[in-house]
């Protein structure tokens, strides 16, 4: 519990006091900054013991001269260059005892950051083995999920990843479940999920961690006054509109969200109402795209399903048969999409990963799902709070491929996926309100267009080019060490590929924000310019939003509704710090 908090309490950037010297003069990236990670880093090491509250005090002053004695530093109590980059250097720190050196908190030094870590990270939470933020640094709760791991797998547990490790890793809990692997298809490694031994109150959320071994309880304060959360459950701490309450069990977690959800919460922005549509029919039409609907559209809940776009994670599958994709920065400047199903499906969607705070945005005013791998720290809470339930791995849903290797094997099936957010009555609304004002504009008046690149980062970019009858897509991403142009494909299940494409080209240009957990976002209310691509057409326009309860509605520059042609869509939600080009 208390790793937790002193993790969350880390990603709040509060400005330094505690002298007119900061880390942030030697290190530009991930610095102590702050009181509150002073205590915290002081606390991981055993020499304070007081509140993390940012009050640096006697109390703490205490502790750092203590930390500067045992680390052979000046003891002067003053957060100077020689101390803040002895504290970045969790390898040489000395702690207080011996007992207690390996807590689990990462001291972020940018020079550790690793994507190999990062996606270790990955696989060991989706095993529940590292609760801590998914950060590519090798610190030390990072090396005790992966002693946890190697112990399970028959290796020598050391807290390093070797040969051995790294494969074993890339086949998951096969590599230590071999009684389950032994009647696993040669092309799919199913993850079906052991049925936890306590009930769930939640109707949007269950966080525990599926683990048969353990003995799940409520949770309980003990003859101490301590919090003893379930051991079957992740404490996390839940954001929203600036508070933080902390829940330790899955029944708190329950009843916190019931006693805090409620569309009150939207009160801090003003609604502006639905959209008119033209030529458009609730229940016949599509809210997702505007188009008709077959008769046997599988259309009872729309759902998100959140696809990489990791280099290692091209070509996705999903694009191509999602009603519309929604395009969100993250971090490290790469993006990931939102794919978005209502009247259709597909068995083979992924690599599905984690969730990010634009997500909800999206899917609110359609009362959709949002089916990820997971988030950061109480990102998912928060969500739900928002109003939007959310569906996590290890699920029956959910399975593994074995043509690629972790993170970026995660699947799931949309129609199974559907079925399940309706057994569990995440529907709303029987007929989701347009998330655009849909209808058959005329387009003489649009500009002629070729081709729109959109820069979402000085790592990622996309251009879209109008071959006579659609929309392909080709990108730039540094990551991959290439220059612009690369054909961005997508593969079924059958390893068939092709282009990527879309009638619709939607470019809301957003405000950027950082999020209380540090991840990049964007701002989906509010207005903005908006750049539409039909028929090799193209307008431009302005976006506006009053709430998440919203459709994003289109006008012209005097705010007169605008109609946005009907078709297969793809949304960009660009930071409007980026300058986009066309032709």
């Amino acid at each position: 519990m208390f790793l937790t908090f002193i993790l969350s309490l880390f990603l709040i950037n509060i400005t330094p006091t505690i002298s007119d010297y900061s880390c942030v003069d030697e290190i530009s990236s991930h610095p102590v900054r702050n009181e509150f990670m002073l205590q915290i880093v002081l606390k991981s090491y055993n020499y304070y013991e007081g509140k993390i509250d940012g009050d640096i005090g006697p109390v703490s002053q205490t502790a750092l001269k203590a930390f500067q004695s045992k680390n052979d530093l000046v003891v002067d109590g003053i957060l100077g260059p020689n101390t803040c980059l002895h504290l970045l250097n969790r390898n040489n720190i000395v702690s207080n005892t011996s007992e207690k050196n390996d807590t689990g908190i990462s001291i972020n030094n940018v020079n550790n950051y690793s994507l190999e870590v990062e996606e270790n990270q990955q696989i060991l939470k989706s095993l529940g083995l590292y609760t801590g933020v998914i950060d590519g640094i090798n610190g030390p709760s990072t090396k005790s999920a992966v002693k946890e791991f190697q112990s399970k797998s028959g290796l020598v547990s050391d807290g390093v990843v070797g040969k051995n490790t790294k494969k074993a890793l890339e086949q998951g809990e096969a590599a230590y479940l071999p009684e389950e692997s032994e009647n696993l298809n040669t092309t799919e490694v199913i993850n079906v999920p052991n049925t936890p031994n306590t009930s769930s109150t939640s109707s949007a959320l269950d966080l525990r961690n599926y683990n048969p071994k353990l003995t799940c309880s409520a949770g309980y304060i003990n003859n101490i006054d301590v919090w003893v959360p379930d051991p079957c459950f992740y404490p996390v701490f839940v954001y929203r509109f600036g508070n933080i309450a902390q829940v330790n069990s899955q029944n708190e977690l329950d009843s916190y969200l019931q006693a805090r959800w409620s569309l009150t919460k939207e009160k801090t922005y003003t609604s502006i109402g639905p959209v008119s549509t033209q030529n458009y029919t609730p229940g016949v039409n599509s809210p997702v795209n505007g188009l008709p609907m077959p008769s046997n559209a599988n259309n009872s809940i729309v759902i998100g399903i959140k696809n990489d776009n990791n280099v290692r994670a091209r070509p996705q599958s999903g694009p191509e048969s999602a009603d519309a994709v929604v395009e969100v920065l993250v971090e490290g400047g790469m993006t990931r999409f939102i794919n978005i199903f209502y009247q259709s499906d597909t068995t083979y969607h992924g690599p599905i990963r984690s969730a990010r705070p634009t997500d909800p945005t999206v899917l609110r005013p359609l009362g959709g799902v949002l089916v990820a791998s997971g988030a950061t720290g109480g990102l998912i809470p928060e969500i739900v709070d928002m109003g939007v339930p959310v569906i996590t791995d290890r699920r029956p849903e959910y399975f593994r491929i074995s043509s690629r290797k972790a993170p970026h094997n995660l699947y799931a099936d949309t129609i199974k996926l559907k079925a399940l957010a309706v057994a569990k009555g995440y529907v709303k609304e029987s007929t989701p309100q347009p998330l655009f004002p849909w209808g058959d504009p005329s387009l003489t008046s649009w500009t002629t267009n070729t081709y729109l690149n959109l820069s979402f980062s000085s790592q990622t970019s996309t251009t879209w080019t109008w071959n006579g009858s659609t929309y392909v897509r080709t990108y730039y991403d540094a990551y991959k060490g290439s220059s612009s142009g690369n054909v961005h494909n997508w593969v079924d299940k059958n390893g068939n590929q092709g282009q990527i494409s879309t009638t619709t080209v939607i470019a809301l240009f957003c405000e950027p924000y950082i999020h209380p957990l540090q991840l990049p976002s964007v701002k989906t209310v509010g207005n903005g310019r908006a750049i539409i691509l039909h028929e090799g057409k193209l307008l431009d326009a302005f976006w506006k939003r009053g709430s998440n309860l919203d459709p994003f509605h289109i006008t012209d520059a005097n705010g007169n509704l605008l109609y946005v042609p009907k078709g297969k869509v793809w949304i960009s939600l660009v930071p409007n710090t980026k300058i986009p080009s066309f032709g």
